[in-house]
């Protein structure tokens, strides 16, 4: 047996692709900065074959959600290049309760834009979502970027 799929689940365990975020947390000016920088392997769309993925950024303080920024549409590419950069103020002195929400979603005109993955950064958040967090907690005025894979919406 190939290593990381579970029995029963039928074959790839997260084909959702994945996404490159950085973060930053600067903690004399309690402002976390986060880029969105890529996005890699993302699923072709059933109705037009590729997807025009753009991203979506909520920011939760406490399990509200306080802020939220997105980035532009990405026409047909299942590997799109977003760089762009929002900062958020922290309306606290830590990040223990606060936590970034990524969602991709699929730009369809005309219906309900589908979310192609979801990926959540934060002192509870599971996986490599919790690892990073912590390393931006640990190290702020420093800008951590890493790959994390998409969960399913």
């Amino acid at each position: 047996g190939s290593p990381g799929i579970s029995g029963g689940g039928g074959g790839i365990p997260s084909g959702r692709g994945e996404l490159l975020v950085s973060l930053c947390y600067q903690s004399t000016t309690n402002t976390l900065t986060v880029v969105v920088l890529k996005a890699r392997h993302l699923p072709k769309s059933d109705v037009s074959g590729l997807s025009d993925p753009y991203v979506k950024v909520n920011l939760y303080h406490a399990k509200k959600r306080i802020s939220k920024k997105k980035t532009h549409v990405k026409k047909c590419t299942p590997n799109a290049v977003f760089n762009e950069l929002f900062v958020f103020d922290i309306p606290c002195e830590s990040l223990e309760e606060i936590s970034v929400e990524f969602l991709v979603l699929d730009s369809e005109r005309g219906s309900r834009n589908e979310v192609i993955g979801r990926l959540v950064l934060g002192a509870t958040a599971e996986g490599s979502g919790g690892g990073h967090w912590k390393e931006i907690c640990d190290f702020p005025r420093r800008q951590i970027a890493k790959w994390h894979m998409l969960c399913d919406g």
